[in-house]
């Protein structure tokens, strides 16, 4: 590979060859992937790391790549679970986590630029400090880079009051696969004709490398009222959460747990008896605001039959709602966990809820399946899986996870749910995602042949090559 030579050239100190760089950026944290890691199986490698500085060593990279017909891989926090990210000795991985820089910040306006390798956590963290919050609060906040969440239209646990990332996205900064760096957006809206932003967006580093992110940002709230309820069963809960959802309170998080996945994440905070579903909510704002929703919360969810519970559930869920460290124990023994998620209009949530978690517990190798419904806006909501299996003795883990996936999309699919919400398709969820998206792949791939012709750009992620 005399390009690496070339390569180490025209961008000295930022190119890293060694086996220890490469591996280090050559995938994300998909469980089969994590699970094989863990197990000490060997795994590919890309040819080679770049850690870029700034927007011009993304310039001079891509530009370089379509001169040798080589392939680029972006890569920000790699906190991906679905294959964003999955690099070979075909492939160059250009590494974005020195693209960390915040600012400015307009206060006034409530917007904030930040560079797309900075982790979400540390300017949420900045942010604080200043009485600002984007808002976006997804699980993997701690590791999650900016470009890789918007690269991935991603969803956090209060999106119902600030929404999920394409409504805080306001301008983008990035360099397409010709070498040029552009811009895109700016707030406020404008009605100019259509809009290139959006089409930006969920692009899995496919059209372009996102350099820098302008996010909306609003005052922190001045309070939060944490309520809990218990209700008969799913079903009953579905429709507590429609109408809170739609009753306009000023909801932060909202989020129903079927009656396994409460037991599993609330042990000993429970009632023993009585409980089929768990609905858990807060309510944001001025702190008068949040108290009266907090009281109408009340009383929408007492008139549909929930009962209310102990403000301890609540606080556990917030001290530990991005804790994921028993997955690693599970993955290392050989068990497969893995989470799935889908989303539904009001109507349709209940039965494809019900369709999928019968469908996953009809494969043999499954020992657990539970989920919650959560993401709630105007016309339904997010519904999300937990699973665990066990791979026969000669059995493939990537295999079973397949079937298991095919059996929960397949079924949740049948009762009108969409295939995905807020993990992104990566290589996974891809056969799924252009099912029920047929009638608007023409159009897309004359977009990607518009922006990368030669396909450099993450090669097998989210397209169906």
């Amino acid at each position: 590979m005399a390009w690496r030579e070339e390569l180490l050239r025209l961008l000295p100190g930022r190119v890293f060859l060694g086996e220890e760089a490469r591996a280090e950026v050559s995938g994300d944290l998909s469980p089969v992937r994590q699970m094989r890691k863990l197990r000490g199986a060997e795994l590919p490698l890309a040819a080679a790391a770049v850690r870029a500085q700034g927007p011009e060593d993304v310039q001079q990279l891509l530009r370089f790549a379509a001169a040798k017909s080589l392939k680029v891989i972006a890569r920000g926090g790699g906190s991906g679970v679905v294959g964003g990210v999955e690099a070979g000795p075909d492939a160059i991985v250009l590494d974005l986590r020195r693209l960390d820089a915040i600012g400015p910040v307009d206060r006034a306006s409530g917007v904030v630029q930040a560079q797309a390798g900075c982790l979400l956590g540390r300017l949420e963290e900045q942010l604080e400090a200043e009485g600002l919050t984007v808002g976006h609060y997804p699980q993997s906040i701690a590791v999650a880079s900016l470009g890789g969440l918007v690269a991935t239209r991603s969803s956090g646990q209060y999106s119902t009051r600030y929404g999920s990332i394409e409504q805080m996205v306001v301008a983008l900064e990035l360099v397409t696969p010709d070498g040029r760096l552009r811009h895109v957006g700016r707030p406020p809206r404008r009605a100019l004709g259509p809009e290139v932003l959006p089409l930006l967006l969920g692009g899995e580093g496919t059209l372009g490398v996102i350099t820098s992110v302008t996010l909306a940002a609003w005052p922190l709230p001045e309070a939060e009222e944490l309520r809990s309820y218990a209700f008969e069963d799913f079903t009953q809960g579905l429709e507590a959460m429609r109408r809170l959802t739609r009753a306009g309170l000023p909801l932060g998080v909202i989020r129903l747990y079927d009656r396994d996945d409460a037991l599993h994440g609330f042990p000993g905070l429970l009632p023993d008896a009585g409980l089929g579903a768990l609905l858990l909510l807060s309510c944001l704002g001025a702190r008068e605001v949040a108290e009266a929703g907090a009281a109408a919360a009340d009383r929408i969810s007492a008139a549909a039959g929930g009962r209310r519970l102990g403000d301890a559930i609540g606080r556990q869920w917030l001290a530990s709602r991005n804790d994921v460290t028993e997955w690693d124990r599970y993955l290392s023994s050989g068990i497969l966990v893995d989470t799935v998620e889908c989303g539904a209009t009001w109507t349709d949530l209940p039965s494809a809820y019900e369709a999928a978690i019968q469908a996953v517990r009809a494969v043999p190798e499954v020992v657990a399946v539970f989920g919650h419904a959560a993401h709630a806006e105007a016309t339904g909501a997010s519904l999300y899986f937990t699973f665990a299996a066990v791979p026969l003795p000669a059995g493939d883990a990537a295999e079973l996870q397949h079937r298991i996936w095919d059996a929960l999309l397949t079924a949740a699919a049948r009762e009108g749910a969409s295939v995905g919400h807020h993990h992104g398709v990566g290589r996974v969820r891809r056969a799924w995602t252009w099912r029920e998206r047929q009638e608007e792949l023409e159009l897309l791939l004359g977009l990607r042949a518009a922006l990368d012709p030669g396909r450099m750009l993450n090669p097998g992620a989210l397209w169906p090559d």
